[in-house]
């Protein structure tokens, strides 16, 4: 008897241990399918979302290219040969050369191709009756705006190349086409640094843009850019595409991948014991509480990732604009939350005009984070058609102002900055007024009526006020999270104290644009953190500084 106990013993043993480590071999099998269907979700998420960013930089690039073709334009058309299909064909390959790009193309109010840099195709071609990709450029006889096609093939003669239009304001438009070559020439500069810090899983892995040649354009550590590109080793898993003409890579390391999936071997392994020892609903209590954390985890890594996003959404690359040396810009949003309702922007509207504004949205968290994101791309839209400022603030204000259920807003000071005459219109709406810090030494808020917050209220005016910048002269944009940051005893920080340690600053010595960088956004966000002390940070903190150079 005793026997068959001890032989009964051991067979339960022999069987709780071959359960428990079939249980680990199945357990660790599953999750290295699983770790290799999250690396290619991983893959095509990070993928789509520097994609993204890329063909911003890109397409930002070539409507620039497209806008100063329009600005030649208007100066060709009164030349004697500009109705010479041979002569102007000549002079517009010319063009192109000069803008570095390979086409260049003018299409009249009724669609037809009627001057090209390609002598064939004069009079060839007409948009509305096209097909394919051309077809797409006929929209913009009505809708007044700009297209930027990715890189695709070209339909008639197979190489890829990119398209981009700009409408023109008496009928037609205007378009430009750059090859793989040229688009990299083109935005190379503007590439340089933007995926620096992004480190997608482990310290070794991120983000990497190169040229054809396989020289790094974007690194994920500052310094490296310039360096040739290595192909990973076995002990990462990466991958390759190819987005408007520049090789992308994403490097992940498997020792990061290995971790986790030790960490859920292991703790699958426990929970299976735990399972022989303990009854079902204590098991089921441990499983329970395992899965709200892996919901908490989860939740955290989603609301970073819509940081990530919202925070890619604006410029972050400073210089932005290597090549233009007449004005310096640079900003900087500290969120108080995981998501805010701030935001920033800057763009080129014209070959020497570029529009700059600060805003900030009613309201904290998604709801905000979302209305920030229509707002900023409703200005932006209007304000690249070139019409006047004042007439940019009525057209936003109206278009926010619809379908806006949620009854929210958002305050703006935004301006446009003539780089030839140093001319600066502006409009405030709502907004901190900003301050003028003069090459003299002046500094002083520059205090205007104040016009209806956008989304307020549909049909509101807006009155437009000017003044001329000197070499030197410097602007700085902020939002209320600076002047209402509290200290523990609830006394706001203010524009008097914000005033204050500017002048004093810059009395010592500090620059408002020293090189690479503006000291005065860093002062001011420590100044502003050091006065709450132990009091949490109230709002969101955005700056913005522009330094006209004459």
């Amino acid at each position: 008897m005793k026997m068959r106990q001890r032989r009964l013993v051991t067979r339960l043993i022999l069987s709780v241990i071959i359960a428990f480590l079939a249980s680990m071999v199945l357990t660790w099998a599953l999750h290295a399918r699983i770790t290799k269907r999250e690396m290619t979700k991983l893959f095509d998420k990070v993928f789509s979302d520097v994609g993204a960013d890329i063909r911003s930089v890109v397409d930002s690039r070539m409507i620039r290219k497209a806008m100063i073709l329009r600005d030649c334009y208007y100066e060709m058309r009164n030349e004697p040969w500009w109705n010479d299909p041979d002569e102007s064909s000549r002079r517009l390959k010319e063009l192109a050369t000069d803008l570095g790009v390979d086409e260049v193309i003018v299409a009249n109010s009724d669609g037809w191709l009627t001057h090209s840099a390609r002598r064939d195709e004069v009079m060839a071609l007409n948009f509305c009756e096209a097909e394919g990709q051309a077809r797409e450029f006929a929209d913009l006889l009505t809708t007044k705006t700009e297209i930027a096609q990715p890189l695709l093939p070209n339909s008639l003669r197979g190489e890829k190349i990119k398209y981009v239009g700009v409408w023109l304001p008496d009928g037609g438009f205007v378009q430009v086409g750059g090859k793989e070559a040229s688009v990299r020439n083109i935005s190379r500069t503007a590439l340089t640094g933007l995926t620096r810090d992004w480190h997608v899983s482990g310290s070794e892995g991120g983000i990497f843009i190169t040229t054809a040649g396989g020289t790094v354009v974007s690194h994920p550590k500052a310094g490296y850019e310039g360096r040739q590109w290595k192909i990973p080793g076995d002990d990462f898993y990466w991958e390759k595409r190819i987005i408007e003409g520049f090789p992308v890579y994403i490097v992940v390391p498997k020792s990061a991948t290995v971790a986790d999936r030790r960490v859920l071997v292991t703790t699958s392994a426990f929970l299976n014991g735990m399972a022989l020892v303990f009854a079902a609903i204590l098991v089921g209590v441990v499983i329970a509480r395992y899965i709200q954390d892996r919901m908490r985890e989860q939740s955290a890594k989603e609301m970073a990732m819509a940081r990530c996003i919202q925070e890619g959404a604006m410029p972050r690359v400073f210089p932005p604009f290597p090549d233009e040396r007449r004005i310096d810009i640079f900003a900087m949003m500290n969120t108080a939350k995981e998501v805010g309702g701030d935001f920033y922007d800057f763009y080129f509207t014209g070959h020497n005009k570029v529009v700059f504004l600060i805003a900030d949205v009613s309201g904290k968290g998604v709801g905000a984070a979302l209305y920030m994101m229509r707002a900023k791309t409703t200005i932006k839209g209007i304000a690249q058609t070139g019409l006047p400022i004042d007439e940019v603030a009525k057209l936003s204000n109206d278009a926010l102002s619809r379908d806006n259920d949620a009854n929210m807003f958002v305050t703006v000071w935004i301006g446009e900055i003539n780089l030839d005459t140093g001319v600066l219109q502006y409009v405030n709406a709502g907004h901190n007024p900003p301050i003028s810090i003069c090459a003299s030494g002046k500094v002083d808020y520059m205090k205007a009526r104040s016009g209806l917050a956008f989304g307020a209220m549909p049909g509101a005016k807006y009155k437009s006020h000017e003044v001329k910048l000197e070499k030197g002269d410097t602007i700085y944009l902020y939002t209320d999270g600076i002047t209402e940051q509290p200290n523990i005893k609830g006394e706001l920080y203010g524009e008097e104290r914000l005033i204050a340690v500017l002048k004093s600053r810059l009395e010592s010595g500090v620059k408002a644009v020293d090189g690479a960088f503006s000291p005065l956004i860093d002062i001011i966000f420590n100044d502003t953190m050091n006065y709450g002390g132990e009091a949490e940070q109230a709002d969101d903190c955005t700056q913005l500084v522009l330094r006209y150079n004459g």
